[in-house]
């Protein structure tokens, strides 16, 4: 296991997700999580793009299934008080429900917006132009849900 799969475990373990890759949802989870705790600062070194659904990195997928296929241990690592910190911010934003397929799409639609921002794809941060742009991409996520997640991302200080 090499230091940044040791990394992903750490962080997978700090937001209290395990890795399971078994559905499409699992995966989306995935991607949506990791890329939420590098906006929060915990920098693994992912690079995401924009894919069919909002941010995606495919070094996270292939260390994600090494992860699964145990390739060495991430015993005797620690993260370092400000990544735990960095996270607990994330974990505020992650979806309490069990349903994955709900957590999902909340994680798909804070991470595509904020992905949106950030990124400077979208003048200014007016929900209704947001949820144009969202369904350009096939994304069908209302303008009052873009309005929720803008809230959201703001309040817990992902968009300043």
């Amino acid at each position: 296991m090499d230091r940044r799969q040791v990394a992903l475990k750490l962080v997978l373990d700090g937001l209290g997700l395990s890795v399971d890759l078994g559905s499409f949802d699992d995966r989306l989870i995935l991607q949506k999580a990791i890329y939420l705790a590098q906006e929060a600062g915990v920098d693994l070194g992912y690079y995401y793009r924009w894919y069919l659904r909002g941010p995606f990195c495919p070094a996270v997928a292939e260390d994600g299934f090494a992860l699964l296929a145990g390739v060495g241990e991430a015993t005797g690592w620690q993260l370092d008080s400000g990544s735990l910190k960095r996270l607990r911010r994330v974990r505020r934003l992650l979806p309490t429900t069990e349903n994955k397929a709900q957590r999902a799409k909340k994680l798909e639609l804070l991470a595509s917006v904020h992905f949106l921002v950030r990124r400077g794809e979208i003048a200014g941060r007016e929900p209704k132009e947001i949820g144009k742009a969202l369904r350009r991409f096939d994304k069908q996520f209302t303008d009052q849900e873009v309005a929720d997640a803008l809230r959201e991302l703001s309040a817990h200080e992902f968009l300043s």
